[in-house]
């Protein structure tokens, strides 16, 4: 009877784990925009503008869930998601608002981090892809 080989796990990289958690901060805040917009008393206006912030704080949410447990075909996602919150904030940026610049920093080192080639590498490691060939991250 033979003993099935055990993986071992994969190691995180720092820029994956930055993004996931950045990207998770950004979903409960999406989460928490959209329970603030439902509960308003503006009519039906308010509630549609708080179910889609609600449904994009929880696919933000899954993209974060899914980068940090390194599935290989979040990264489009992931960058994805980012590059439309900081078309948004560098779009809000007329407003003076300060925190329009912090959000569009913060999305712009979930961009880098994405696009790290060591996330690219544990994200390919994490498919079980041959990696003989690849540098330890």
């Amino acid at each position: 009877m033979s003993v099935p080989e055990r993986r071992h796990p994969v190691t995180r990289p720092v820029p994956l784990s930055v993004a996931a958690v950045l990207t998770g901060v950004f979903a409960l805040v999406v989460v928490g925009l959209g329970i603030g917009s439902s509960v308003q008393s503006h009519g039906r206006f308010s509630i549609g503008v708080g179910i889609m912030l609600l449904l994009y704080g929880a696919l933000l949410g899954w993209i974060a869930w899914t980068t940090w447990r390194q599935r290989f075909y979040i990264r489009g996602a992931l960058v994805g998601s980012a590059l439309l919150d900081l078309a948004v904030a560098v779009s809000s940026l007329s407003s003076n608002v300060a925190l329009w610049s912090v959000v569009a920093t913060l999305n712009a080192v979930i961009v880098v981090c994405a696009v790290l080639p060591s996330t690219g590498l544990a994200l390919k490691r994490a498919r079980g892809d041959r990696d003989d060939d690849l540098p330890e991250v």
